[in-house]
């Protein structure tokens, strides 16, 4: 009955984790390259019109890059990039120009914070220019990571309709980390355990 029991809290909490994966924004981007008024953390700001924000490369093409730091080490199932909505206009209120709209982009783990060390295979997604944007959700895509587990993402334009190509915003869904699988079924295990002698101390 006791190892039911405290099967039956482990089997809950499981649960209730799975259940609870959180979205991720990252603490800071630093891009390759900045269009005047275009800055990089228009890519992770958050807020009232962070949706009509971008941060654009200034001129770099298939070679605009934006490394993000997500502040600790998670587990990505989901990544949410939601390319320029401003283009053709100024920063700050939706245009939906896709004049510079990314064709293909790629998403690589990277060891360090100096973003030389790669972690695993970069993921790369193709996408197709938006025919009649209607707004911002026109731009978004929704990547597959199937578990990466990093700290440090960058974010790399391969193609793109124009020279300026962008971000309006990038977060991600994380699940818990393996350590913290162990750590909760280890504390419900000791939940149960104090539980037991609790009722064998009042039973004598």
């Amino acid at each position: 009955m006791f190892a039911k029991t405290v099967l039956g809290s482990v089997i809950a909490a499981t649960v209730s984790v799975a259940a609870h994966a959180v979205t991720v924004v990252p603490v800071s981007a630093v891009g390759s390259s900045s269009f005047p008024t275009y800055n990089d953390t228009f890519a992770i700001d958050q807020g009232p019109g962070s949706a009509t924000t971008d941060w654009a490369s200034l001129g770099q093409g298939s070679a605009s890059r934006l490394n993000l730091d997500l502040g600790a080490v998670y587990t990505l199932d989901t990544a949410f990039v939601t390319d320029r909505v401003t283009s053709g206009g100024g920063n700050g209120g939706y245009v939906g120009g896709t004049t510079d709209f990314t064709t293909s982009f790629f998403l690589q783990a990277y060891t360090d914070a100096t973003f030389t060390t790669t972690l695993g295979s970069a993921v790369i997604v193709n996408q197709a220019t938006p025919g009649s944007p209607s707004g911002p959700s026109s731009f978004l895509n929704t990547v597959s990571l199937s578990g990466f587990t990093a700290r440090y993402i960058q974010y790399g334009v391969i193609s793109s309709n124009g020279a300026n190509p962008g971000l309006s915003n990038i977060a991600f869904n994380a699940v818990p980390e393996p350590a913290t699988w162990g750590l909760l079924i280890a504390g419900f295990a000791v939940v149960g355990i104090a539980a037991r002698r609790r009722r064998t101390a009042v039973a004598a």
